[in-house]
């Protein structure tokens, strides 16, 4: 073969192999592209997938793509993002733990229901509180097992929170003998509908029975209180009590009254501030209750004088016991204030008495004693004298028979001893005259004038040994107080069917005071050493028995003028009837 030949068939080999070349880069450049798009397509779906724009070509070009590795740099965050999503799973299946035990532990009961009042969810409270029993009420209405079917939809705290779409609650709800305060909380999801009810049950029946024994102590201490308060107010005696500062902490009406000091009047007191007793005007009453931690009794008394405002001044036993602790520590006093007033004026009388009626008993006695010896030693006293001797031991026998008497009189009278009367119909002038006779026989220095209204008499029911006694006392008293020569008038007269008997005087009267206290026992208007002798009973005597024969006495006195005792009694014979006393 020629060699132009062959160069024109070596020329078309190369270029037959040139084309297949250049076809197969073409293929290959085809499949190079596709490969980069399937590529760059599958990243952008991985950065879309975790959150991050698609690679545009001017951003970043194939060759920088493949240096680039983004499908290692995805697969390394798909690696991280699945790492977190284990811990997270690791978080959340603690917190539900978390959750499931403060829900099966907390102190309410607590239901989940869902839009339609179905039971979601409950803990362990709901059936020990509500259930009562292994029932399982997941799926099934609230009302059937929980209210029972009992409950008003206007008072059904599910219903409430579904109406109003927030949280409602209920007090004092009230199921099978127990109580529950009740909250109702919805649960909303993301477009604001209500997904599930949360409803919570606490139980307050311990915390209501405690309340009402409570208000049942407070009611009844608040009686104690007011039952204090009454007896403190009403009580007769003081009653003030100090703190161990010598604070006054409590003090009564009569205390305050007695002292002369009003603690809920006094500033400090309005201002809540304790009041100390150096504030109380009475310096001996605070020098007691300051040597009260001193003392070694623990309870003391002493007399104390004081002068209550408006009042006249009285005598206090103010008795005062010291408070101590366990430890023996000094925690304050109670001092009780009783008036003595008129027991010390009665022992004062008993022991004038005493006096008096031992120099009453002495001079008769010794009258008697005298003249019996002087009879005794001689015999040659004259008939005459022997007689005038008798009559003066008879008239000294009489008076202490007329002490004795009074004594006995008085004694029974305060011992509660019943005293018989016999009221008959009597002429009360006949025996006033008696009596006057009497008197005329031991004295002659006295005008005794008798005044009746009728020359018949006056006719009362009466006791006559009662009636006799008591007209010697007025007429005793009447020639002891009125001057010698001085007149005695007894005068009668009736008056709307009483009959008034006043026996009249013109001896040294007496005040308006001593006019008060004339019927006290062993009063004596004058009991001074120069007085005119008497035991201070006979006006008591005479009380008692007009009294004791529904008659009434009545004294007026003035002060150097005289004195008019007036008896009045029923002078009606049909009104009679025996009295004891």
């Amino acid at each position: 073969m020629q060699p132009q030949s062959q160069n024109i068939v070596r020329k078309a080999e190369e270029r037959s192999e040139l084309e297949l070349l250049y076809e197969e880069n073409a293929r290959l450049v085809k499949i190079n592209r596709e490969a980069f798009d399937y590529i760059r397509s599958k990243v952008n779906c991985l950065l879309e997938v975790v959150g991050t724009k698609s690679l545009r070509p001017e951003e970043l070009d194939n060759h920088s793509l493949i240096e680039f590795d983004p499908i290692g740099i995805v697969a390394q965050t798909f690696q991280h993002i699945l790492e977190n999503l284990q811990g997270t799973n690791q978080r959340l299946h603690f917190a539900h733990n978390e959750i499931q035990t403060i829900f099966e532990t907390v102190g309410a009961a607590l239901l989940v229901l869902d839009p339609q009042g179905k039971v979601v969810s409950y803990n362990q409270k709901i059936r020990d509180l509500m259930l009562g029993g292994d029932v399982e009420i997941l799926g099934k209405s609230c009302k059937d097992y929980v209210c029972r079917k009992g409950a008003d939809n206007d008072r059904c705290i599910f219903e409430c929170v579904m109406k109003s779409h927030r949280e409602q609650n209920l007090y004092d709800w009230d199921l099978d003998g127990r109580s529950f305060d009740v909250i109702g909380r919805p649960m909303f999801d993301e477009a604001g509908n209500i997904t599930h009810v949360v409803m919570a049950y606490h139980d307050v029946s311990a915390r209501r029975d405690a309340q009402s024994s409570l208000l049942q102590s407070l009611n009844e201490t608040q009686e104690a209180n007011a039952k204090i308060h009454g007896i403190l107010r009403s009580a007769a005696d003081g009653i003030l009590v100090t703190d161990s500062s010598d604070n006054i902490v409590l003090i009564n009406r009569r205390a305050e009254e007695l002292i002369g000091y009003c603690l809920s009047n006094h500033d400090s007191a309005s201002q809540g501030s304790s009041t100390h007793i150096d504030q109380i005007p009475h310096n001996e009453l605070v020098q007691l209750l300051r040597q009260a931690p001193q003392r070694e009794q623990e309870t003391f008394t002493e007399d104390l004088t004081f002068e209550p405002t408006g009042h006249s001044s009285c005598i206090c036993q103010v008795r005062v016991t010291v408070i101590k602790s366990l430890e023996n520590r000094f925690n304050g006093c109670v001092m009780l204030l009783h008036d003595v007033t008129e027991q010390r004026t009665i022992d004062r009388m008993k022991n004038e008495f005493v006096s008096t009626a031992a120099h009453e008993l002495r001079t008769p006695l010794a009258t008697i004693i005298g003249y019996t010896d002087l009879m005794m030693m001689k015999n040659d006293f004259s008939a005459e004298q022997k007689s005038e001797f008798l009559q003066q031991i008879q008239k000294k026998a009489e008076r202490l028979g007329d002490i004795v008497s009074n004594l006995l009189d008085i004694s029974r009278i305060e011992s509660g001893e019943v005293v018989s009367l016999e009221l008959k119909p009597h002429r009360l002038d006949q025996l006033c005259e008696e009596v006057i006779k009497n008197f005329q026989l031991q004295t002659s220095d006295h005008n005794f004038i008798l005044e009746f209204p009728q020359p018949s008499g006056v006719t009362v029911a009466f006791d006559r040994f009662a009636m006799m006694q008591i007209l010697e006392n007025l007429l005793s008293n009447a020639v002891k107080y009125s001057p010698e020569g001085g007149e005695i008038r007894i005068s009668c007269r009736l008056e709307n069917g009483t009959c008034l008997l006043a026996v009249s005087d013109q001896g040294i009267g007496m005040t308006s005071e001593q006019v008060v206290r004339i019927y006290d026992k062993f009063y004596r208007a004058d009991a001074t050493n120069t007085a005119i002798s008497g035991t201070g009973l006979g006006m008591t005597i005479v009380k008692h028995l007009v009294e004791a024969q529904s008659g009434q006495v009545n004294i007026t006195s003035s002060l150097g003028k005289g004195t008019t005792v007036t008896i009045t009694l029923s002078a009606h014979l049909a009104d009679y009837s025996p009295v004891n006393s």
